[in-house]
């Protein structure tokens, strides 16, 4: 081995480690989670609460959920996650949704606003995966 390289064998080594620790799943990675609006009435207005362990993680209220994407940029380790999601329909009722999204290596989470079942109530969603 070569004077120069043994040298450099050091820098290359911390270097590769800090690559690796950058996306690994050992730290909080950034995520843009995008919520899909439902079918049927329009969403006036949403709020999405991300909860882990029983603690609150973020909560993004929409007051005019009407026009654009409803999307947030988070830096969150992976793992399981409790959303609880609040609507105001453009017909004016309201309806709320309870989930369990499982964060892997994905830098962009699609998920529903409103998770639908076939016998869900109006007003409520079910709960999935709980």
């Amino acid at each position: 081995m070569s004077p120069g390289l043994r040298k450099r064998l050091p820098i290359l080594g911390v270097v590769a480690l800090g690559l690796w620790l950058w996306r690994s799943p050992l730290l909080p990675q950034p995520r843009t989670f995008v919520w899909d609006r439902p079918l049927g009435p329009p969403v006036a207005s949403a709020e999405v609460q991300l909860w882990r362990e029983g603690d609150l993680v973020s909560r993004a209220e929409w007051p005019d959920a009407t026009r654009g994407t409803l999307s947030q940029e988070l830096t969150l380790r992976r793992g399981p996650l409790r959303v609880l999601t609040f609507a105001r329909m453009g017909d004016g009722t309201s309806r709320q949704g309870d989930q369990t999204l499982s964060l892997e290596s994905e830098a962009v989470v699609h998920a529903p606003l409103l998770p639908s079942a076939p016998d869900a109530h109006p007003l409520t969603a079910p709960e999935h995966g709980q």
